[in-house]
Order: structure tokens, then sequence, then C-alpha cells
């Protein structure tokens, strides 16, 4: 048995010493994390999945088995280490100071991703102190990594850790354009996924990213379509100049790339409440006519149609103007009699609706 070995079957007796070792999959803890060491990658990833899916009350014994691991002389059995601490969430705080020198000691930039991600994890929605801004500069610097991968992964980790986190927000502008000459390229997909994440990040941290809020709407009529990340961030940051709103609307009228992203315009709006009433004739137009939303699917445009109605509910008084429709909505049949199961959801979402609105006409 090799000495790392050794020692991770030393502590996982101590761990289990007074009780029966816990098994997985009908396999004893210790086997599947010195599986973690394995020179096969299959089995590695397949340990890693394994121990990261236990159960949470799990965690605090698998956390001290899997520490060794991460501190391999082997750089490829360190990624699955993080992995597995990363899922086991705060319960792997004390891997913090092993997981840091990963992000730029390491030459696999997988294990720097695996690092990134696992900070992120471990330190969810933490509450500010000492090692949440010395995290939170070590990813920052991170975000300059020459891999797409990691600099995804630290962009997101600070997403994860929420405002503890804020520190990050000047820093993101740049991976929120990243890659910006490939618009649209086949090679721009790696980016686009770096600004998807950075997108993210902006909305967790709410209107303290209101500095990005025009970078934000440049993206959205840029790529839209293809990032919903960025209208959902726009929503949780909030109408904080009077053109937020309207270039909502202007997007959503081009109506290219199909209505499915639409979604999480229709969920922005509905957090702006009466500042979005500026959208209720174009919220009249697109609950009017069935073909107006530009899809057969029924399924797809009923869904969307649903996200208008709750943004009708909250609106303000002016949105009682769109009544009529919301009622043809609530006795609403498709018109070549097929219906899925979002059929009539989307008339039970009208007549609460349509109630709502009855009342504000009756005061």
């Amino acid at each position: 048995m090799r000495n790392a070995e050794w020692v991770v079957a030393v502590l996982a007796c101590l761990c289990w010493a007074e009780e029966a070792e816990p098994e997985l999959e009908g396999k004893p803890l210790s086997q599947w994390v010195r599986q973690l060491r394995s020179d096969n990658r299959g089995l590695q990833v397949r340990a890693a999945r394994t121990l990261g899916a236990a159960p949470g009350e799990l965690h605090a014994g698998i956390v001290p088995l899997v520490l060794p691991v991460l501190k391999s002389e082997r750089e490829n059995d360190k990624f699955a280490a993080a992995q597995v601490l990363g899922e086991c969430g705060p319960a792997a705080r004390k891997a913090v100071p092993d997981l840091l020198p990963m992000l730029e000691g390491t030459q696999y930039e997988r294990n720097r991703a695996a690092a990134a991600k696992a900070l992120g994890q471990i330190l969810k929605e933490a509450k500010p102190d000492a090692e949440i801004a010395k995290v939170t500069e070590a990813l920052i610097v991170a975000f300059r990594d020459k891999y797409s991968d990691v600099r995804r992964e630290a962009v997101k980790a600070c997403g994860v850790i929420g405002l503890a986190a804020k520190a990050c927000i000047p820093h993101l502008k740049t991976p929120l354009a990243q890659g910006d000459q490939l618009l649209g390229s086949h090679q721009d997909q790696e980016y686009r996924l770096v600004r998807r994440a950075a997108a993210w990040t902006c909305g967790r941290m709410g209107p303290l990213a209101a500095g990005h809020m025009d970078l934000l709407i440049s993206r959205m009529h840029a790529e839209g379509q293809h990032c919903p990340e960025i209208v959902e961030a726009i929503g949780l940051i909030g109408p904080v100049h009077d053109n937020v709103v309207p270039n909502i609307l202007d997007k959503m009228e081009q109506k290219d790339g199909g209505t499915v992203w639409q979604t999480e315009s229709w969920q922005a709006l509905q957090r702006f409440g009466a500042k979005a009433e500026a959208v209720l004739p174009f919220a009249k137009r697109f609950i009017t006519e069935p073909r107006f939303y530009g899809t057969n699917n029924s399924r797809e445009r009923e869904a969307l149609v649903i996200e208008v109605l709750r943004f009708l509910r909250v609106a303000g008084p002016k949105a009682v103007d769109c009544l009529p429709q919301v009622e043809n909505l609530a006795n609403y049949k498709y018109p070549y009699n097929e219906e899925d199961d979002m059929t009539p959801v989307m008339r039970k979402e009208a007549a609460k609706t349509a109630a709502i609105l009855k009342e504000r006409v009756g005061k």
C-alpha cells in the first residue's frame, strides 16, 4: 500500500472507529477515496461523482478523507478531490487554504477550474471576512487566466459566494465583453460561456452592479437571445435609469432568435412592476394574437404567455386596459384542439390575473 493510501485508510478507521463505515453503492467510503487516486481517469471521475452525491450527513466524515488527496504529489489527483470538496459545500471550509494555491500553482487548467468552482461552492452565501476577501482577490486574478474554463469558473464562483465577494464587481467589465470580436462565430462559444457567467454574477450582485448597466444593455442587443443571463441581470439590478425599460422593449419587439429567451425578459419586467408600464401596449398585442408571439409550439407559447400574465398583475393601474384580452385567455382553446398540460395552466393563470385586474377596476 502506498504511503498516501495508508494515511487515507488510517483516517477512515479513525473517523468510523465507533460504528460501521458507511457505504456508497455497495463500497466503503474509504475505497471510493482511494479510487480518487486511480490512474484511470474514468474511475477517478466515477469516485468523485459518487462521493460528491453522498448524503449531507456524511460530508463531515468525507472531508478529512479527501483533504490528503487534494495535497497529492500527482497533479492528476487534485481535480477529483476539489470536485468532491466543492460538493460538500460549507462542511469543507477547512479545505480553502489548500484550494487557493491551486488557482495558480498547477500546470493543469482543469485543476484551476475545479479549485475555483469548489471555492464558490464552499463559500456560498458566506459572510464577509478576511478569508473571503483573500479568496475573492485570488479569483479576480483568475479572471485573466489564459484558459476560458478557468475564467468562467472564477467569475461564476464570485457570484456563488455572493455579496461577500462584491470586490469583484469592477473587474466584471472585461469578462462581460470577452471575445466580442468573434461574436456569432463558432470560435466564440467558449467566450460566450464566460460572458454568461459574468452576467449571472452581475445579477447576483444586484443594484451594486448598476455601473455595468449600459454594458449589459449593449450586450443584450448584441446577443440577448443567446445569453438570457444578461436580461436576468438587468432585472435583478433594477431600472436604474430611464433607458432600461425601453431597451428591453426594443429587444423584445425584434423577436430575433425566437421567443424562448423572452421568458427572462418578462421576468425582469415583473421585478420592475409599475416602473415598466411602458411595456403594456406591447403586452396587450402579445396576448391578443396567438400567432404574434412567434411559434406553433403550444407549450412554449403558453409558458411565455403565463409570464406576461404575471407581469400584468404587478404592472400598475394601467394594466386594466388588458382585461378583455386576459379574459379571452381564461377561455382560450388552441385553434386545432391540440392541448398539452400547459393549456389549462395558462387558463388558470389568466383567470387569476383577470380577478386581480377586475378588483382594480372596482376601486
